[in-house]
Order: C-alpha cells, then sequence, then structure tokens
C-alpha cells in the first residue's frame, strides 16, 4: 500500500509518500492551502499512485488552542468527502521540530540549505509514524493533552 501524507496548513501543506513495501517515507514538496488545495491533494495521490492519505493532526496541549485541530478535523473530512481515498490520522506532536532537525542536518551534511520546503519535510515524520504503526487516532478520538 502506498500513501500520501499531508502536513495540512491553512496557507501552506506539505506533502509526503510513504509505502508499506519500504516501510519509508520521503517529502514531495507543498502546496498552497485555502481553496482549490484538496483537488491538488487528489492529483497528487494520483500521480505517486498512493491508495490512502495519512494526514497529521495537531493535538493541542492545555496551553494551547484547539482551533487548529478542529480546522485540521474538517479538512480530513473534506478529503475524505471529495476523494472517497480512505484517510487516516496520527498525532503530528513533533513533526514541525523534525522537519527543522532534518533541515539543519543536511545543512552540516551537505554546507547549504535544502531546497525542500519545512512542510514537505514536517510530512515525512507524518507517514513515517503511521508506518510505524501509530495507527490507533481518529478524528473522533483526537482531543486536548491533559497534563
Amino acid at each position: 500500500m502506498k500513501y500520501l501524507g499531508i502536513d495540512f496548513g491553512l496557507r501552506k501543506i506539505g506533502i509526503a509518500s510513504g509505502d508499506d513495501e519500504t516501510h519509508l517515507s520521503f517529502p514531495i514538496g507543498n502546496i498552497d492551502g485555502g481553496a482549490g488545495a484538496i483537488a491538488v491533494i487528489i492529483e497528487a495521490a494520483k500521480r505517486e499512485g498512493a491508495n490512502e492519505f495519512v494526514v497529521g493532526l495537531p493535538i493541542p496541549d492545555v496551553h494551547q488552542t484547539e482551533s487548529q485541530l478542529e480546522l485540521t478535523k474538517q479538512f480530513v473530512r473534506d478529503l475524505q468527502a471529495a476523494s472517497n481515498i480512505a484517510v487516516h490520522v496520527v498525532d503530528e506532536q513533533f513533526s514541525s521540530a523534525e522537519a527543522r532537525r532534518l533541515q539543519e542536518k543536511w545543512k552540516m551534511e551537505n554546507g547549504k540549505s535544502s531546497d525542500m520546503p519545512e512542510d514537505a519535510l514536517a510530512a515525512t515524520p507524518v507517514i513515517q509514524a503511521f508506518l510505524d504503526g501509530d495507527r490507533g487516532l481518529t478524528i473522533g478520538s483526537a482531543q486536548r493533552r491533559e497534563e
């Protein structure tokens, strides 16, 4: 099975790919958020041969609001309705931090910054978490973390 990983944002949406055969994920790029984004994502899934989607949910802790979580849940529902393709969700708690770490590692190893946008890099640990077995979360069970 091949998956398209998504790091949802209102302005930018990161996209990554991964599959059960290699058990690896890699960034593809990012697209603009907003109107038309779902159609572009569906086309990217076709182009990549992805059978299902994996979307990172920003589960807030007690110090954060739930607004981004609710926006992402709506995005998941809209993507499912528009595509008729299964949409899985994982907790994206550390995806942005991991993306920054990957960019810094690339810079140290290559002497220059990576051309891959942070949003795309943030989608990579989202899909990797799913490939590694993080498959128990649903948009119905996602809620604020308690301390």
